[in-house]
């Protein structure tokens, strides 16, 4: 009867160890993952917040509009030169250019083509 006392005494001690090097092992995996992960995730938002290398790309596009009464070549240029880069004197030069107007007369009902800018961040 000792014996058999003996044999399940270490029988549970290797359960108790093996238990005990399982909680450890995966204690550590855990702990490493976890690190992984905020280190991963703190390098993103450093990279996030660094703009110093971020670039900046503005794109042109063109549309028609339909003119309405009172419309001018300034309210227009007012409207769209900033995004542009443009001011609103160098806006409305690139609406004469583009619609081959001499002067600055525009009618109601007619179209015109108009610039508007859109800046893409990378």
């Amino acid at each position: 009867m000792n014996a058999h006392r003996l044999h399940a005494a270490s029988k549970r001690r290797r359960e108790v160890y093996r238990e005990k090097l399982i909680l450890v092992t995966a204690a550590v995996l855990i702990a490493v993952f976890c690190s992984i992960f905020v280190a991963a995730k703190g390098m993103r938002f450093v990279q996030a917040q660094d703009r110093s290398e971020v670039s900046e790309t503005t794109y042109k596009y063109y549309k028609s509009i339909e003119l309405e009464a009172g419309d001018t070549l300034w309210d227009i240029a007012e409207t769209y030169a900033d995004a542009c880069g443009l001011s609103v004197q160098e806006y409305v030069q690139e609406l004469k250019d583009i619609n081959g107007l001499n002067g600055d007369l525009i009618h109601e009902d007619h179209h015109l083509t108009i610039v508007y800018c859109d800046t893409v961040y990378k």
